[in-house]
């Protein structure tokens, strides 16, 4: 099984209602209620993490979304 880290965003974001993180993988489920997934390299990934894990007062998840729509990794 693939290791996952599920974060529930309903009361934190006006954009993102959830993001799942699997390795090298970002899946987004919108407020508008669609849902996407794409490719993104690990270390960005770790580095939205920590920055959620410390609570980080300047961190956007819709802008974390954005910039992982702009930047995805192809393969």
């Amino acid at each position: 099984m693939t290791p996952s880290i599920y974060l529930s965003l309903e009361h934190n974001s006006t954009a993102v209602d959830a993001i799942v993180l699997t390795p090298r993988r970002t899946q987004i489920a919108w407020k508008s209620g669609s849902v996407s997934a794409h490719n993104v390299r690990l270390r960005d990934q770790v580095r939205f993490y920590i920055r959620h894990l410390f609570i980080d007062e300047s961190l956007s998840y819709g802008q974390y979304a954005n910039s992982v729509l702009d930047n995805q990794t192809f393969n």
